[in-house]
């Protein structure tokens, strides 16, 4: 993938406006809270529904993650998206404790994201299905490094620290799932084309 200066300024610039969200709403700011609240809700929603599959599920669990990110963002130290998705992991596992359901990750919809977020996988025509098939065949963990790095555009080190390993094993886990997509669909007849 080619590294356009754009992107940096435009993550550069996320990031500024995030911290000034994150700082203002903690000096009571109410236009930053509540331009903090819409930041937390449309980051947090993909990756819950992603994981619960039902809208109305998400919705309430995405809701839950924000007002728990308000009430403890006086606390609140350190990497703020690691720290926000933290909570939202934390509340996924409280819901499927209470529905005492295992959590299956949903990949219904993942191939979409991923074919637009990412460069290896945009030049592939791959249906849902065969992404799906192909993400199944990958350890949960290397599921997970592939939604946080290319569906929540998280950083090595920012999904480092969200899963508790180093960026070295981040990096290893996301070679690793890559490898194994591709040579799936390798063996399915799915070439690179460039």
């Amino acid at each position: 993938m080619k590294d356009y200066p754009s992107l940096h300024l435009r993550k550069d610039l996320e990031k500024y406006e995030l911290r000034r969200f994150v700082d203002g709403a903690k000096k009571g700011d109410e236009d930053a809270l509540s331009q903090l609240c819409v930041y937390v809700y449309s980051r947090i929603y993909s990756y819950v529904f992603y994981r619960v599959n039902q809208p109305e599920d998400a919705e309430d669990l995405t809701s839950e993650v924000v007002l728990k990110v308000i009430k403890a963002l006086k606390n609140q130290r350190g990497n703020f998206h690691a720290w926000m998705y933290k909570i939202a992991k934390h509340a996924l596992i409280d819901f499927y404790r209470k529905k005492a359901v295992r959590r299956e990750l949903s990949l219904s919809d993942l191939s979409h994201d991923i074919a637009d977020k990412s460069a290896d996988f945009s030049r592939q025509t791959l249906t849902r299905e065969r992404l799906r098939k192909g993400m199944q065949r990958l350890t949960e963990e290397q599921r997970q490094v592939i939604i946080l790095r290319f569906i929540e555009g998280f950083s090595n080190s920012e999904a480092a620290e969200f899963m508790g390993k180093s960026v070295g094993a981040i990096k290893v886990l996301q070679f690793r799932a890559l490898r194994a997509l591709r040579d799936y669909f390798s063996r399915q007849g799915y070439e690179d084309k460039n």
